[in-house]
């Protein structure tokens, strides 16, 4: 099983509340495979949490991811906190939904962040669907995560 398909598994077992739409596992599969790569990755660096590297456009962004899901279109999306590259319209950081199609180069930047630095409200996701959100401010790690995030966050 995929880390998309093991996501919308978790997502439908346990939401953290009513109402967000869950992604089936035949939205993923109508996604292309390219975009499927790109999503995993986005899940494995939400994982930990660690932020992405990617090309959007004609700009370098770095982003705190917060949630995978899919438009009402069936498009793939991610929203994050986008901390470093400017958009079009000049917009710097700041709160953004990124089309996961036009997103080139994704890389787990290997650099941990914590999601409570972050006015993050997980009662408007910004997608249809939902695939992963982050639980509010809380983080769902294993304890072999939690001991990995802790020195990690002791090394800054």
């Amino acid at each position: 099983m995929s880390k998309l398909h093991e996501a919308i598994a978790a997502w439908k077992e346990s939401p953290p509340y009513e109402g967000v739409r869950a992604a089936e596992h035949e939205d993923i599969e109508k996604i292309d495979d390219e975009s499927r790569i790109k999503m995993e990755t986005i899940l494995e660096a939400m994982e930990w949490p660690q932020l992405i590297v990617f090309k959007y456009g004609d700009s370098d962004r770095v982003a705190a991811p917060f949630v995978l899901g899919i438009s009402s279109g069936g498009n793939p999306l991610m929203r994050a906190y986008q901390l470093e590259g400017i958009s079009r319209s000049g917009k710097g950081e700041g709160w953004r939904v990124f089309q996961i199609v036009k997103m080139e180069n994704v890389e787990n930047h290997q650099d941990f962040f914590d999601y409570k630095e972050y006015e993050f409200n997980d009662l408007y996701p910004w997608t249809y669907k939902v695939i992963r959100m982050v639980k509010g401010v809380e983080i769902d790690l294993s304890q072999r995560q939690r001991e990995r995030y802790a020195q990690m966050m002791a090394v800054k």
